[in-house]
């Protein structure tokens, strides 16, 4: 029937809203500021974290533990050639 088995893969807590009064662009970051990259580099609402990074690294707390996370498995599909 029907397995009561929970998946075992890595669970990604949700990104972060930053407020955009808080968010960081190139110009805007500081030494402690976390670089984590938010968005697409050439749309306009692109970002950085900003909140303080933890010592030793670039990034946040949180950050530093999805830097640190496996993605999930990918499947590769390979083109079909006729031999």
């Amino acid at each position: 029937m029907f397995s009561n088995k929970k998946s075992t893969g890595p669970v990604l807590q949700p990104e972060p809203v930053i407020p955009v009064d808080q968010r960081k662009t190139m110009e805007t970051l500081m030494a402690d500021d976390c670089r984590w990259p938010i968005g697409d580099p050439q749309g306009a609402d692109f970002h950085f974290c900003g909140k303080r990074k933890v010592d030793g690294h670039p990034y946040c707390d949180f950050h530093v533990r999805r830097a640190g996370q496996t993605s999930k498995p990918r499947t590769v599909a390979y083109p079909h050639f006729a031999g």
